[in-house]
C-alpha cells in the first residue's frame, strides 16, 4: 500500500483522472466497524471496476481527543490489511479544519475522479458550521460531475448487540479492560515502540512515558506481548505507573540480550500487546 499526501495529491493532480472508490475516516484503532467500511470499499472496486481504492484519514484526530488508540505507523498496518491501495493522509491543521462540506468536495474531486465511496453512516465532513452527512456525499459529488456510487455501511454490532466504536475501546483502555478489546477490534491494544527511546537493565526494557503519545491503561501490571522488528514475539508482563512502562522479560526469552547490560536500548523493537490485568 502506498501512503501519500493529501495536498500532495491534489496539488500534483497525477490521479485526478483515476477512478477511484474511497472511504474517509479518522480510523483510530481499525476496529471491527472500520474493517466492515474498508472491505465495503474493496467490494465497490471490484463491482465498478475502479482503477484503485483509497483511504483518507487524517495525521491528528480532528476531534482533539487526549491520547490516541495508535499511531499512523499502526493504522496504516491495518488498513492495508484489507487490501486498500493508497492511504492519503490529511495533515490536519487549523486551516484544513476551516474547510466547509463543500470545499472537502472540491479538493476530493482535485485529487481523483470518484468512481465510488464506502463510508460509515457516522460519517461527516466539513467544519461543523457548514458540515455534510454521510447521505450528502454522493449528491454532493454527482454535483460536481462525478459519477459516483455511494454505499453507507451500517454500525456493526458485537455478539452481545453493543456498537464497536473508537469511543468504547477508549473507555476499556481507560477503565483497564484489555480483555474485552479484541471482541471490538480483533485484536488485543498494540503499543506502537517503534519510535520510542527505551532503557535497559537485566530483565527488563524502560520506556519513559513521556514520548508515548497513545493511551496507556491504568497503573498496574498486564500480561503482554512483545513484537521485534524482525516479527518474533515473546510473552511477557507490563508494568505501567505514574512515570514509565516496563516491560519484564522471562529468562532466557529472545529479548533477554537487551538486559545484559544496563544502560541504552539497542534492540530493534516493533510493538507490545496489552493483553489483560494481572
Amino acid at each position: 500500500m502506498r501512503i501519500a499526501s493529501f495536498s500532495d495529491l491534489v496539488s500534483s493532480g497525477e490521479l485526478r483522472n483515476v477512478r477511484t472508490v474511497l472511504t474517509i475516516g479518522v480510523f483510530d484503532g481499525v476496529h471491527l466497524g472500520h474493517r466492515a467500511i474498508l472491505r465495503a470499499a474493496e467490494k465497490l472496486k471490484k463491482e465498478l471496476s475502479a482503477d484503485i481504492s483509497m483511504a483518507v484519514t487524517f495525521s491528528v484526530n480532528p476531534k482533539d481527543r487526549k491520547g490516541n488508540i495508535d499511531t499512523l505507523r499502526l493504522r496504516a498496518e491495518g488498513i492495508a490489511a484489507e487490501g486498500t491501495d493508497i492511504l492519503a493522509v490529511i495533515d490536519f491543521s487549523p486551516e484544513f479544519s476551516k474547510i466547509s462540506a463543500c470545499g472537502f468536495i472540491d479538493l476530493l474531486m482535485k485529487a481523483v475522479n470518484p468512481a465510488g465511496a464506502a463510508v460509515g453512516s457516522d460519517f461527516r465532513f466539513g467544519n461543523p458550521s457548514s458540515q455534510g452527512r454521510a447521505e450528502d456525499l454522493g449528491p454532493m459529488l454527482r454535483s460536481e460531475g462525478a459519477d459516483c456510487r455511494v454505499e453507507i455501511v451500517d454500525s456493526v454490532l458485537d455478539d452481545e448487540g453493543v456498537r464497536i466504536s473508537s469511543t468504547a475501546l477508549r473507555e476499556m483502555i481507560s477503565k483497564g479492560e484489555l480483555g474485552c478489546f479484541p471482541r471490538f477490534s480483533g485484536q488485543f491494544y498494540r503499543v506502537d515502540l517503534v519510535p520510542l527511546p527505551y532503557g535497559s537493565r537485566s530483565g527488563e526494557l524502560i520506556f519513559s512515558r513521556a514520548p508515548i503519545h497513545q493511551l496507556l491503561p491504568p497503573p498496574g501490571s498486564y500480561d503482554a506481548r512483545l513484537l521485534s522488528g524482525d516479527g518474533k514475539s515473546t510473552e511477557c508482563a507490563a508494568v505501567i505507573d505514574g512515570e514509565s512502562l516496563r516491560v519484564i522479560l522471562p529468562s532466557g526469552s529472545f529479548a533477554d540480550v537487551s538486559g545484559k547490560e544496563e544502560g541504552k536500548g539497542t534492540m530493534l523493537l516493533d510493538s507490545l500487546y496489552l493483553e489483560k490485568r494481572r
